[in-house]
């Protein structure tokens, strides 16, 4: 299954998994779960935005005269 989600629907949903209150182990481990993934997904975005400002960091600069 996959979902698309936008930076602001991704936060949203990673505030509301942090802040439920699950009511046994089970509920837990799901959130735990859900949890790893928003934060594995927000890593990922990071370092390709890292990957992108050193590819733009490395192209020589236009000069004009």
């Amino acid at each position: 299954m996959k979902l698309e989600l936008n930076k602001d629907q991704l936060e949203l949903l990673k505030f509301i998994v942090l802040n439920f209150e699950s009511n046994d182990d089970e509920e837990e481990q799901i959130l735990q779960a859900i949890e790893g993934k928003i934060y594995d997904l927000q890593e990922k975005e990071a370092l390709k935005l890292v990957g992108i400002l050193n590819a733009q960091a490395k192209q020589p600069s236009m000069e004009w005269d």
